[in-house]
């Protein structure tokens, strides 16, 4: 899951431009390590495998092999997501690991569209009164689409529903690239500088 936040509490990325400023911060399900459930898994697997061969019992070979088959794609998966951050900045959303930029959107190809044109939401399924109190915000699989394609540009994985509410405003707020000040989407140039929008 990815736990979005307001403000974050470490230092600026080295990548932010003048007058850029970080509107919210995202970390995918797998943290900052990534690989720690996947582990946890293969060590399972191991310790059915041995059970397995010490006590011949085909019963836990076939578990052991089981966990192994779903332990290795989930740590590879981990490895390779671990330390992914995403930022909504006032210019653009990025996708970053480590401190460098692995992918960027610019918010300008956004204005104007439509929220369906370019965000696919998809509601976690919730079953009964137990799963709402052991999970109570509801979550959200979020994809940016391209706008003008419906081809999936970057994919946020499962999110929380006010994280969604701010990705909703992606097109609805313009920031000159110039001075960085929040602009009306009808704006054709900055309120502040005058720049072209």
């Amino acid at each position: 899951m990815i736990g979005f936040q307001s403000n974050s509490s470490s230092a600026p990325p080295q990548w932010l431009q003048a007058h850029e400023a970080i509107v919210w911060v995202g970390q995918t399900q797998y943290g900052s390590r990534g690989w720690g459930g996947g582990i946890v898994v293969i060590l399972f697997a191991g310790f059915f495998l041995a059970a397995g061969v010490f006590a011949p019992a085909p019963t836990m070979i076939a578990f052991g092999l089981l966990f192994m088959i779903i332990g290795i794609p989930l740590t590879y998966q981990g490895i390779k997501q671990g330390g992914t951050r995403f930022y909504l900045t006032n210019f653009r959303l990025v996708r970053a690991k480590k401190g460098n930029i692995v992918a960027q959107i610019s918010r300008q190809i956004f204005r104007g569209k439509s929220l369906s044109s370019f965000l696919r939401v998809m509601q976690a399924p919730r079953r009964d009164a137990k799963d709402r109190a052991w999970q109570p915000v509801e979550n959200f699989h979020v994809e940016v689409l391209d706008p003008n394609s419906g081809n999936p540009l970057m994919s946020l994985g499962w999110i929380p529903e006010p994280s969604v509410k701010a990705l909703e405003t992606i097109s609805q707020e313009i920031y000159c690239q110039y001075c960085g000040r929040k602009n009306l989407p009808s704006n054709t140039v900055c309120s502040e500088c005058g720049a072209n929008l």
